[in-house]
Parts: C-alpha cells; sequence; structure tokens
C-alpha cells in the first residue's frame, strides 16, 4: 500500500526525531490520547510525541471487511466511518474513554465485548512500524486470511511502543448487529452468578456478560447485552424481563479512576473470590472469559497483582505506577530485553 507524500512528511520527521533523541541523549514517549500511561521510573529526559492528528482512513474494502487507518484515528471516529457500510468494529472501553486505534493496540487493550466478538488482537491484519532499528516495517497483510510466515504484529500488541512506534493498523471489521438489547440486576454473588450461567443456556453467544462491582456498594450488578436478530431478543424479553435499549455504565470517562488501573484475565473458577478480596475500588469481569478491567489504590495494587498470578491468572498495569517490572520473571525480560535491543539499540523509545 502506498504512502501519500504527507504520510512520507511525517514519517520521516519521526525518524529524524529518533537520531536526535540519541545525539542529545533524550527518550521519546509516543501518545495517542494519554489515557494509558504509566508512570516511569526512569531519570533520563523524556518528549512527548503525539499521534493524535495522524488519524485518517488510509484504505476500506467493506466487502472484504478490512479497513487500514492511521494509528490516530479514535475507536469513536472509525465506527462513525464504517456505520455507512452498516459496519463496525466491536471495540468500547470499560473505563469508557475513547481511545486511539494504535493506542488500543500498543497498550493491548481489550473491550467489554470480548465474550462475544473475541479478543481485539484476532482482529488486528497488519501493522505499519516505525523502529530505530530497521526503520520502517510492514507486519501482517491487508487480508483477512494470512497464513504466510510468522504473526509479526502480535509482538507489537502490549509492548507500548517500546520497539517501534506504530502510524498504521489494518483491522478486521464486523457487521453491526441489526438488533442490540441490555439487562441488568442487582444482588449478592451466589444470585448473580447462577442467573449468569442461565443466560448462557437461554442463547449463544452474548456481546457481553459482565458483572460489575463499584465502590462502596454491598452488592454486586450484573449487566447482560445480547446483539442478534429480533426473534432471538423477543424470546429473552420472554424469558427474563423486557430489558433496555441501552445501559452505559461505561459511558463517563473515570469510573474506574483510582491511583492504578488494572487488566488481565483469571479462570472463571475464581471469578467470585476476585470480587471479594477486591475491596477498594470498582471492578468489572466478564463472565464468559474471565477477563477484566478493575481501578485500587496503589497500596493494595501489588497484594491483588500476587493474588491473581498466583491463581494462573494474568494482570498488567493500564495506567498508573508502573509495578509490574518487579515481578516480571526473566523467562520475559530476557527475550524482552533482547527484542529491545535489536528494535531499539540506543534505548530512544520509553
Amino acid at each position: 500500500m502506498e504512502l501519500t507524500a504527507a504520510m512520507e512528511e511525517r514519517e520521516a520527521a519521526l525518524m529524524a526525531r529518533f537520531a536526535e533523541a540519541k545525539r542529545h541523549d533524550y527518550r521519546i514517549r509516543v501518545l495517542g490520547r494519554g489515557f494509558r500511561i504509566r508512570s516511569s521510573q526512569s531519570a533520563a529526559t523524556e518528549e512527548i510525541v503525539s499521534l493524535a492528528n495522524w488519524d485518517r482512513v488510509v484504505a476500506y474494502q467493506p466487502a472484504d471487511l478490512v479497513v487500514t487507518v492511521e494509528a490516530g484515528m479514535t475507536i469513536s471516529a472509525l465506527n462513525d466511518h464504517l456505520a455507512a457500510c452498516s459496519q463496525w468494529i466491536p471495540l468500547t472501553m470499560a473505563d469508557g474513554f475513547d481511545d486511539t486505534i494504535g493506542g488500543v493496540v500498543a497498550a493491548g487493550l481489550d473491550g467489554i465485548w470480548r465474550g462475544g466478538y473475541g479478543p481485539f488482537r484476532d482482529r488486528v491484519l497488519g501493522l505499519r512500524v516505525l523502529t530505530p532499528g530497521f526503520g520502517a516495517i510492514e507486519a501482517g497483510a491487508h487480508v483477512v486470511k494470512n497464513v504466510a510466515g510468522y504473526n509479526l504484529p502480535r509482538l507489537f500488541l502490549g509492548s507500548r511502543g517500546v520497539f517501534g512506534v506504530i502510524t498504521r493498523v489494518t483491522l478486521k471489521v464486523s457487521p453491526r448487529p441489526s438488533v442490540r438489547r441490555v439487562w441488568i440486576w442487582k444482588g449478592d454473588w451466589e444470585t448473580l452468578s447462577r442467573q449468569a450461567d442461565q443466560l448462557l443456556n437461554w442463547a449463544s453467544p452474548w456481546a457481553s456478560i459482565l458483572l460489575l462491582k463499584e465502590p462502596e456498594m454491598d452488592t454486586w450488578k450484573l449487566w447482560a447485552e445480547w446483539h442478534g436478530i429480533s426473534k432471538t431478543v423477543e424470546f429473552l424479553q420472554r424469558e427474563v424481563g423486557p430489558g433496555a435499549e441501552d445501559l452505559p455504565w461505561w459511558s463517563s470517562p473515570g469510573w474506574l479512576a483510582r491511583d492504578v488501573t488494572l487488566k488481565g484475565a483469571v479462570p472463571r473458577r475464581v471469578i467470585g473470590d476476585l470480587m471479594r478480596v477486591w475491596e477498594d475500588g470498582p471492578l468489572a469481569v466478564e463472565w464468559q472469559s474471565g477477563a477484566f478491567w478493575g481501578g485500587l489504590p496503589a497500596k493494595d495494587c501489588r497484594r491483588i497483582m500476587h493474588w491473581i498470578r498466583e491463581r494462573f491468572g494474568g494482570v498488567e498495569v493500564v495506567s498508573g505506577p508502573d509495578l509490574d517490572d518487579a515481578s516480571r520473571s526473566q523467562n520475559v525480560t530476557g527475550p524482552w530485553q533482547r527484542l529491545k535491543q535489536a528494535y531499539d539499540p540506543d534505548a530512544v523509545l520509553v
């Protein structure tokens, strides 16, 4: 896919920044909209490079269910563009923020519809990345079915820009559902977990089944959203009640706000235990996959992260102080450091 003159000029300017950072001994931190910043312990001088104005649709093939966009385009702007063809990217963040597509990839995020639509990483078909070590590289392809070689885009998912700057993303899109309906219940854990299991028996797949714990609540909420055809919604309304057109509990950005925001996944058998030990902060856990988002005071984070990993779950800091390095095993840090040396040999990227 050819670059326009404007794209080439911007990429050349960014590559020049890499060389300048090396000469003047400072580091570059790349931002989309700045929602997922993890505070660095490095004493090196940092300069911010924003990709917020890299926000154009590069190519779109509705019949092929494929779109390529610049990394600074937001989820909502992309979905507005896709709506003309009754398509969308089913991705909404649990904390209500409107992330950039490049930011979602770099932070390794998933939204509240993972259980129904699968993980976001499976939608990432290709990337264009500017690296200090190798220059501009194209990873992946621009087609849905691609079995050639290694899945190199996975290397950059969740890397937070430490290997290179993601400038373009190619995604697989989905048809928009003809009908959407939301249900919500309040109650104790035992009642709501039985209800969540019953929902899976009535119809599948649900777009999402979430258990929510809000600050200073003695009860939990069960939030369920169905995407599909009208006949299924009519059946569900007879079984579980009328529901609502929408329930935007996530529409107020920052409802998860605490010192630290965590994301991850746990085995389904320990979802209830996780919600009980998560004492001081909001939490959303998806029933189908065990994926969760939550906010905590900094003093509680290491305890919760250790608890999750002891039970074979995964957890990562999304925003706030970076607590991962101290607990990351050598099995992870060794390969990570070698990749960093190859892609960014002068360590100019934070």
